[in-house]
């Protein structure tokens, strides 16, 4: 007997972290529905190459979500499209590195609106959706490691805002347990968005610096949450997973570093507490 088909609705799901999430699913067998902002030609591209290599369904659709209306319809056009969702990677959010004393209460505004509000907002009608239809699904949120060890001074809004959905979900996931569904974040650490971020040098400092060696890839992210959404991952929920090869451990530092322990000779790494 065939068995029912799985479908994933991704915000933010046109490049970087979310296209990398969109892929890893539609590898593992998913259908998607993948929200984006006013990039049409990147959505676009994005459901040709994912039809090309996997032969997924895929639905797009344009939505601000700083708009409470439009995150209301982005799910009714999901449910449209497919009938149930099993998975909400919500993924979508805005930058911002700016004093607190110099932002605008419309930039307060738009990264809690963005950032936090439209990922808790579809959550609660997603969860809604999965009890009604005895879906015992998984519902993720993109978090940050600067939502917990890596604090900066010009980072109180988003950073804030990132550990804001983390400490949100461990109250949904106990909310939600009792209907099989569970809730996770997941904590993204240096991720290559900018495919001439290698080329230019641009990554070398923070490739120093990750303990792996290397940079992440969006499909990191997407195989985490990909695992987390699975059977194998039946028993967990309310976790913050760190996906930033290793960083959260400390960062490597040479030995010309001041924190480097004296006569340290050994490896040449240190940790920064």
């Amino acid at each position: 007997m065939e068995s029912r088909r799985r479908v994933a609705l991704i915000t933010g799901a046109n490049r970087g972290v979310g296209k990398g999430i969109a892929l890893a699913f539609a590898e593992k067998g998913y259908d998607l529905f993948l929200a984006h902002y006013g990039e049409p030609e990147k959505a676009q591209e994005v459901i040709e190459e994912i039809q090309k290599r996997f032969g997924r369904e895929v639905h797009t659709y344009d939505c601000n979500l700083a708009v409470a209306a439009e995150v209301e319809d982005l799910f009714r056009a999901a449910v449209d499209a497919y009938g149930e969702i099993d998975v909400l990677m919500s993924n979508a959010g805005v930058g911002l590195e700016k004093y607190l004393t110099y932002t605008t209460i419309r930039e307060m505004d738009n990264i809690y609106q963005t950032n936090y509000r439209a990922g808790i907002y579809l959550a609660t009608m997603v969860a809604n959706h999965m009890k009604e239809k005895k879906i015992r699904g998984s519902i993720l949120f993109t978090a940050s490691t600067r939502g917990s060890f890596e604090v900066h001074p010009d980072d109180a809004l988003y950073g804030g805002m990132k550990a804001a959905l983390h400490r949100s979900a461990q109250s949904l996931a106990r909310e939600f347990a009792p209907y099989g569904i569970r809730v996770n974040t997941i904590s993204p650490g240096c991720i290559d968005v900018n495919p001439q971020g290698h080329k230019d040098g641009s990554y070398d400092q923070q490739m120093q610096e990750i303990p792996l060696g290397r940079i992440g890839r969006g499909e990191d992210i997407g195989y985490a949450a990909v695992f987390l959404s699975s059977e194998e991952a039946s028993f967990i929920t309310g976790i913050n997973l760190y996906v930033d090869g290793g960083i959260n451990c400390g960062r490597n530092i040479g030995l010309d570093n001041p924190y480097n322990p004296a006569g340290n000779k050994g490896s040449g790494v240190g940790v920064l507490d």
